[in-house]
């Protein structure tokens, strides 16, 4: 969790301060409804855009690995059910054998 948190604050600081190059250089802000934000609140408004944009995309790469890995497992027991149920008289078979051959311990007195 530690880690988490540091790589969140490392890509806000990222994303802060190439933001407030790009403003410099470029000279870049928001205009919502002819109202004109600073360049603050700019590099916010793009920092919470790209952060959720971020977000949906782990969400995403998340679901999309647990889909495939619950299909593989799926994919396995259905193998090894069906494994089972063309070979059990064949198990079965061996199970008596082994049964009928193994050695019986007489008690000793």
């Amino acid at each position: 969790m530690k880690n988490f948190v540091l790589a969140i604050l490392i890509a806000v600081l990222i994303t802060y301060t190439f933001g407030l190059v790009a403003s410099e250089w470029f000279d870049f802000s928001i205009s919502l409804d002819n109202h004109m934000y600073g360049p603050m609140e700019s590099i916010v408004g793009i920092s919470v855009i790209g952060a959720l944009m971020a977000i949906v995309g782990v969400i995403v790469a998340v679901s999309i690995f647990g889909a495939v890995l619950i299909a593989i497992v799926a994919v396995v027991v259905g193998l090894l059910i069906a494994g089972l149920s063309v070979f059990w008289p064949m198990l079965l078979v061996i199970g008596v054998i082994v049964w009928l051959v193994r050695d019986k311990r007489r008690p000793e007195y």
